[in-house]
């Protein structure tokens, strides 16, 4: 065979195995650039019911529509596209129809399922009122520790053990830290409703500093009246502002 005409014989085959390869991608460029239409309805999983304000979104464009009131829908997109449906309250379902059987337009029939949420356990108490907040101001005081005074007071020896022995200091040093602790508790309640009735306005993560700034014993507390109380705290809380400001909210 000559030379010339095994060229001409390859070229030739090359060339044609070159359009067999164009004409190929170009027909799977074309269906995948195929426009469909997808038609349907989507309603509750397990009420059946029809979902109203339903979104319908072509993910790739990121074009969509609201179905109609009766959860119907009507939307074109490539045929390589994902379309996202979704309303309020339920999960996303995805469609795509690029591995279904070749046609124009499908009818599609969606169930949505709803979400769920997990909620963790909250306690709810009610604010406390006036006069639970009196009834735990004549409850403080601290709690005597000292058995000589409810002993014989014939017993000197008893009495000056307990001054000076550390297990009893160490008594009465817990016995003040739990009067504080009630005190503290009973003042916050009062925070509560002063804040209720706009006569302070505070955070809670504030309440422990301004009690310290107001530093009040329980004599205060168990013998001033309702209008000497709201007025000494109101008038301290105005002076603690003045003196710094948002810098008492950003502690």
């Amino acid at each position: 065979m000559p030379v010339k005409n095994t060229f001409s014989y390859f070229s030739s085959g090359r060339r044609y195995g070159f359009a067999l390869c164009a004409a190929s991608i170009l027909i799977q460029a074309h269906m995948f650039a195929q426009q469909i239409t997808v038609s349907g309805k989507v309603v509750d999983r397990h009420g059946y019911a029809s979902l109203a304000h339903t979104m319908v979104v072509n993910q790739h464009s990121g074009i969509g529509a609201f179905a109609n009131s009766d959860g119907t829908f009507s939307l074109s997109l490539g045929r390589n596209d994902t379309l996202l449906i979704t309303a309020r309250d339920y999960q996303i379902k995805k469609l795509c129809f690029h591995d279904s059987a070749p046609r124009p337009i499908y009818h599609v029939k969606v169930y949505l399922d709803s979400l769920h949420y997990e909620l963790n356990e909250v306690t709810i108490r009610p604010s406390p009122t006036l006069r639970q907040v009196h009834k735990e101001i004549n409850n403080l005081g601290v709690q005597n520790t000292d058995t000589y005074k409810t002993a014989d007071m014939e017993s000197p020896i008893t009495m000056l053990y307990e001054r000076f022995s550390r297990i009893e200091q160490s008594k009465r040093k817990v016995a003040q830290m739990e009067d504080d602790d009630a005190r503290r508790k009973v003042l916050k309640n009062l925070f509560h409703l002063y804040i209720k009735y706009d006569i302070i306005n505070l955070s809670n993560k504030n309440f422990d500093d301004f009690i310290d700034y107001l530093n009040i014993n329980d004599y205060f507390l168990q013998h001033s009246t309702d209008y000497e109380l709201v007025m000494y705290i109101k008038e301290r809380y105005q002076e603690y502002m003045r003196d710094f400001g948002t810098d008492f909210y950003s502690k």
